[in-house]
């Protein structure tokens, strides 16, 4: 009598794949799709070369020397101007000047009241072409002559848009400051013909040459004589990290786009076919018999998820296969320990299971 429960279910399961034997058709077409997918994917690795690049090592940069954008004509004829806050600030327009002074540039310096008075500036037409940079100090000033605070804290507001058209690259977004990593990672160095670090242009846009003379002169500003015999015999220079020799795979480019949306076209086959069969029960009434003649609602839910769950193990295990076949020049997926990713695929079976569950309860025909 205790084993009742599980001859009932082994019955639910023998209901279960007759029903799948007898949609043949489906079944056949969908062990083709994943033979087409691997013979696909084995060739693609096949043709795909890998490439071995670098290693790479790069020049130093001065980072005292404004960028040659400033003598070109072409990118503004007029004076470039060097805008500060706060203006009523004795020691911040001490602190421009020595900026002016090191840069060896006719700057056109322009002081504001606040940080909004600047930007209303700049709105105006041809303001913001003109304006480097606006050097920004986050200190509440009582009064014109109150000395600068050890904790010095200051902003540099470039241009949103790229200056120096003439490099290697082209950047069509902003500085892109709140992000830490590229959305999408290279395999190798970002910008690895760039020696001087490419996009976004920390060097081509003058950014680290202006930060290095407001630092300059802050540090003249607490001890001149000091800083002065400090930079008088050095120069700083700025460098990238060398990059070692790594592997261009082309064939990683082509595996990130097209086998999730490969691996999603398959499994929406079992998706689609386990949707249709629950609802075709509930259309036929086939589901209240079950339930009439004693079997539990749970045992109808079990059998269908056990059912289409070995039919996706299945699938995966010819997955796995394509992805850890021995060929040349590397398989597939080579780093990686096949268990875990029949681990992992078949995680996403048992969701996409419980997910066609969920959707089958909004149809009844």
């Amino acid at each position: 009598m205790d084993f009742l429960w599980f001859y009932k279910f082994m019955a639910l399961l023998w209901k279960n794949f007759i029903l799948k034997r007898r949609q043949l058709v489906a079944l056949i077409v969908e062990f083709i799709l994943t033979l087409l997918f691997a013979s696909t994917l084995l060739l693609t690795r096949k043709s795909l070369i890998i490439k071995k690049s670098g290693p790479f090592n790069y020049s130093l940069q001065p980072v005292d020397e404004l960028p040659a954008l400033l003598e070109m004509a072409i990118t503004f004829p007029g004076r470039w101007e060097l805008a500060f806050v706060p203006s009523k600030s004795v020691v911040v327009k001490n602190i421009i000047e020595l900026v002016k002074r090191d840069l060896h540039y006719n700057f056109s310096v322009q002081g504001f009241s606040s940080e909004r008075d600047f930007e209303k500036y700049v709105k105006q037409e041809n303001n913001s072409k003109k304006v480097l940079v606006a050097i920004i100090f986050d200190h509440e000033f009582q009064n014109s002559n109150d000395p600068l605070p050890f904790k010095v804290k200051y902003f540099l507001r470039f241009s949103s848009f790229q200056r120096n058209k003439y490099v290697s690259f082209f950047r069509t977004d902003g500085w892109e400051t709140g992000v830490l990593f590229p959305p999408f990672p290279s395999l190798g160095p970002r910008s690895q013909s760039n020696s001087n670090g490419g996009h976004p242009g920390y060097i081509t846009e003058g950014f680290l040459a202006m930060q290095h003379a407001v630092d300059q002169a802050i540090m003249k500003y607490y001890n001149h004589t000091a800083t002065q015999k400090l930079f008088q015999d050095v120069t700083v220079f700025v460098q990238r990290f060398p990059y070692p020799e790594y592997s261009h795979d082309y064939f990683f480019t082509f595996f990130g786009i097209v086998i999730p949306l490969v691996i999603l076209f398959i499994f929406s086959m079992n998706h689609l076919t386990l949707i249709q069969s629950i609802v075709w029960e509930k259309e036929k009434r086939l589901k209240e018999y079950l339930l009439m003649i004693g079997l539990s609602n749970w045992m109808l839910w079990a059998a269908y998820f056990f059912t289409f769950l070995s039919l996706y193990s299945v699938i995966i295990l010819l997955m796995c296969i394509v992805f850890f076949a021995k060929i040349e020049p590397v398989p597939v997926i080579q780093h990686s320990d096949p268990s875990l990713v029949f681990v992992f695929l078949l995680c996403f079976a048992i969701a996409t299971i419980f997910f066609s569950f969920m959707v089958s309860t909004f149809f009844n025909k």
